[in-house]
């Protein structure tokens, strides 16, 4: 009883104190005046779009230009460049709604898919996209994804029956080993090739090529089951490669109502071990990511069924170049 009287007297004389300090005219200053600001969230939204307008502007396809621009593709509003805050025009719509997936070029002009179609279409500034490559240069299959090696004069692209293709800017088209399944998203290194598959077992993969030469492949590896290791519920979007040969995977899990997904990100290292990245900051669900010039990528973004927002999210690293 002793022991529990002087513990409570030196509360109540701690409290007496912090109280007349608190009250003098030269009082230590509170602890939150001397907290610096936390740091600018590594996911926040880069570009707000205005859902009221009409149409409404709905991002879908991305892509970054060689100074750091972002580009989106908008739901019947052509392909515009945001510029602080706001939106310049690059190209005019065309015969398509909105493009799925972009590349720049090394000649400045964005190339693009719209899925669905058997046909890459080239875009130029103020002018309506015109059909690239089509069936009658050998495009077989409907192109989901296109890429650009790091010479930007090849691109790489993949169809919704496992075709890869090998694109060069004068239209010689090469087609390479046709993976059984649907071809959602690629990207190219120096050294490889990786190609997301949802294969015919619905299962989602990744797949893994050695670049041989400019314009050959060696043979493929199936690099990593998503479905086995991380979700059987959740479908690749999009992957990307960091410059210490990390692979990123950006997928989105779906509830059971289908019009709700949220996204998420998981980096493999070589020997196929994986982490989430910033779970619980991703706002809704992917549907085109693109890495930046610098530790910068960008995505848009899907909440409740509906294209929102472009967000901007640190990857802490640089992409493969």
């Amino acid at each position: 009883m002793k022991r529990l009287f002087i513990y409570l007297s030196s509360i109540i004389l701690l409290l007496g104190s912090a109280l007349f300090v608190g009250c003098s005219e030269d009082a230590t200053p509170s602890i939150y005046d001397s907290i610096k600001p936390s740091d600018k969230l590594p996911v926040d939204r880069y570009y707000n779009f205005n859902e009221k307008s009409v149409p409404p502007e709905k991002p879908y396809g991305i892509t970054v230009d060689n100074l750091g621009f972002v580009y989106v593709s908008l739901n019947g509003l052509g392909i515009k460049k945001i510029t602080g805050d706001s939106l310049t025009v690059f190209a005019p719509k065309g015969p398509e709604s909105f493009f799925k997936a972009m590349t720049f070029g090394s000649d400045g002009l964005i190339y693009a898919v719209r899925g669905g179609i058997k046909g890459i279409y080239k875009i130029t500034l103020n002018t309506i996209p015109a059909a690239f490559v089509a069936s009658s240069q050998g495009i077989s299959d409907n192109v989901n994804d296109v890429e650009f090696d790091n010479s930007k004069n090849v691109i790489w692209a993949g169809g919704n029956t496992g075709i890869i293709y090998r694109i060069t800017l004068d239209k010689n088209v090469k087609k390479f080993i046709n993976l059984s399944g649907n071809i959602n998203a690629l990207k190219i290194t120096s050294n490889f090739l990786y190609v997301a598959l949802t294969d015919t077992n619905e299962q989602e993969v990744v797949w893994k090529y050695p670049v041989v030469s400019s314009d050959s492949l060696g043979a493929g590896e199936l690099f990593f089951n998503y479905t086995e290791k991380i979700d059987p519920l959740g479908k690749i979007i999009d992957i990307a490669i960091s410059e210490d040969g990390f692979l990123y995977i950006f997928s989105n899990i779906q509830w059971t109502n289908p019009s709700i997904n949220f996204g998420e990100i998981h980096r493999v290292n070589s020997s196929n071990s994986y982490e989430e990245l910033y779970n619980g900051l991703i706002s809704g669900s992917f549907y085109s990511f693109c890495w930046g010039l610098d530790q910068n990528a960008y995505f848009s973004n899907i909440i409740v069924g509906a294209n929102t927002d472009v967000y901007k999210i640190d990857m802490k690293k640089n992409k493969a170049q």
